[in-house]
């Protein structure tokens, strides 16, 4: 005995006190989403089939970023992005090309939205008990950010999963421990240091059954003609993107065999706008808010939408070449830039230029056909469920450890 204590045996070993358990996969997963359209929301619920694949019994919960702030606050930022958008384009798009170009304004915006979520997201974790958390909406990659930096003893991995074909430096983040994107050039978009340690190329987070159908079986199922030209125009669940106009100059080029399937979302106004145009089923059939999308897409030859969100990655899955008509302000243009490198896209910026792309689609098979090989060829080797077993890495199996001494 020395000073009270035993001396060691020279091959004793001193085992570490362990840390904190930690899982080897989540046992619960919360997604942050935003009331933003449909098109974050949808990429959550892609998510949520995917990881009850992969992680069995892990208990999943979906929020609503704005809704931080309250229900009202959510509804009013919804309500004021889809004014913006339809009415005052100009000023969004003033907005976006600012924080893609000026490295200042972006980290101005980033931290004041990551401080205005951050603390809120703060109190709400208390309550919430997730081994991991995914955000599919930026405002909700901004908070996680700021309570990693800000609360060093907040350890819950995050990801971010980013359900568009631009990444503009508010999906960017070195808080986040890992940014799953659509195209391998994001990091000279993202503006962020540390960026491309942190990427991943991911599969495009849209539901199941994309892609799953034929042509010729969704057809069938919809009692669509297999000889006609079918065009799925759509502008999202609002119904964004001039689709009236759109289905007007079509009726009136008088395409051979073309029929036009309109689905306007929950956009009742615009639904019987359309309905009261009254062209025979055989060349316009209009839909509202449906629920087979999948097999609508499936049974299109070409899909004529916005250029913005998830409408267009389930285009690609399906896999349909794309018509990006009048592209959003922001977003939706910078995404059709994107596509259009990849032949995954066409752009049409009016009504006459809609109707001679959709004629030239027409009629000419072999640009048809080189354009939903792209597609096709984009998806080879993206699968979601992949996606979220990169996931795993950030939950690596705890092992104690054990070190020897010299006598």
């Amino acid at each position: 005995m020395q000073d009270g204590h035993p001396k060691l045996a020279a091959t004793e070993a001193i085992v570490s006190p362990p840390e904190p358990s930690r899982p080897s996969s989540p046992r619960k997963v919360l997604i942050l989403s935003g009331e933003m359209g449909e098109g974050h929301n949808a990429a959550a619920a892609a998510l949520t089939e995917a990881i009850a694949d992969v992680w069995p019994g892990c208990e999943v919960e979906r929020f609503d970023t704005l809704e931080l702030w309250g229900r009202p606050f959510s509804r009013f930022m919804s309500w004021g992005y889809e004014i913006q958008i339809r009415l005052l384009p100009l000023t969004y798009e003033v907005f976006y090309d600012a924080l893609c170009k000026s490295r200042t304004f972006a980290a101005v915006s980033k931290a004041a939205i990551g401080s205005f979520f951050g603390r809120r997201l703060e109190d709400f974790l208390r309550n919430h008990d997730a081994d991991l958390v995914i955000s599919t909406y930026p405002f909700g990659s901004a908070a996680l950010h700021w309570l990693r930096t800000h609360q060093q003893s907040y350890k819950v991995p995050a990801v971010t999963y980013i359900p568009a074909f631009h990444v503009h430096p508010v999906w960017a983040y070195a808080g986040i421990d890992q940014h799953f994107v659509m195209y391998d050039t994001a990091p000279e978009h993202a503006q962020t240091a540390g960026f491309e340690r942190t990427m991943r190329v991911g599969a495009p987070p849209v539901r199941d059954g994309f892609g799953t159908v034929s042509k010729r079986e969704a057809r069938e199922r919809l009692g669509l003609d297999q000889s006609r030209f079918i065009l799925l125009v759509t502008g999202g669940a609002w119904g964004l993107g001039g689709i009236d106009d759109a289905v007007q100059s079509l009726a009136d080029a008088d395409i051979e065999r073309l029929q036009i399937l309109a689905v306007c979302g929950k956009s009742t106004k615009l639904l019987e706008h359309l309905k009261a145009m009254g062209l025979p089923e055989e060349r316009l059939r209009p839909y509202g808010y449906v629920q087979n999308m999948h097999e609508i897409m499936a049974a299109a030859d070409v899909v004529v939408t916005n250029g913005a969100g998830v409408t267009v990655l389930e285009a690609l899955r399906t896999p349909r070449p794309c018509i990006a008509f009048r592209p959003l302000a922001g977003h939706g243009k910078a995404s059709t830039d994107e596509m259009m490198r990849r032949d995954l896209a066409l752009v049409a910026h009016d009504s006459e230029e809609l109707a001679v792309v959709v004629r030239e689609l027409a009629t000419d098979q072999v640009l048809l056909a080189r354009m939903e090989h792209a597609g096709r060829e984009w998806c080879r080797g993206r699968d979601l469920r992949d996606s979220v077993r990169a996931m795993n890495e950030l939950f690596p199996k705890a092992q104690a450890t054990t070190t020897s001494t010299p006598a």
